[in-house]
C-alpha cells in the first residue's frame, strides 16, 4: 500500500475518538504487510511447493483447485500464496 494511503487511513482513524491507538497501530501494520499481494510463480515452482510433478499442477488447475494466471497464450503462472494454501490445507480448503 502506498505511503499516502497509509497516512490517509491513519488520519481518518485518529479523527475517530472511539478507536484506540493500539487498534490503529495494528491496522496500519496489517496494511503494511499486505499478505494478499499475489506472488506469481512458474508451474515448476508450484510443483516444488506441492512436492509433485508439474503435470499434477496442471491437473489441479483443470479440477479448479488452482487458478492459473495467463501471461500469454502459452505462458501461465500460479499464485504461490494459493499454492501454499493448497499444500497446507489440502483440497478441502
Amino acid at each position: 500500500m502506498k505511503d499516502a494511503t497509509l497516512i490517509a487511513v491513519d488520519s481518518v482513524m485518529r479523527a475517530d475518538g472511539t478507536i484506540s491507538v493500539r487498534v490503529i497501530e495494528d491496522v496500519l501494520n496489517a496494511l503494511k504487510r499486505n499478505p494478499d499481494k499475489r506472488r506469481l510463480g512458474t508451474v515448476r515452482a508450484a510443483a516444488e511447493i506441492l512436492s509433485c510433478h508439474p503435470r499434477t499442477v496442471h491437473r489441479y488447475a483443470r479440477r479448479g483447485l488452482l487458478h492459473p494466471v495467463k501471461i500469454t497464450c502459452r505462458r501461465i503462472r500460479f499464485d504461490l500464496n494459493e499454492v501454499e494454501r493448497l499444500a497446507s490445507e489440502g483440497a478441502a480448503a
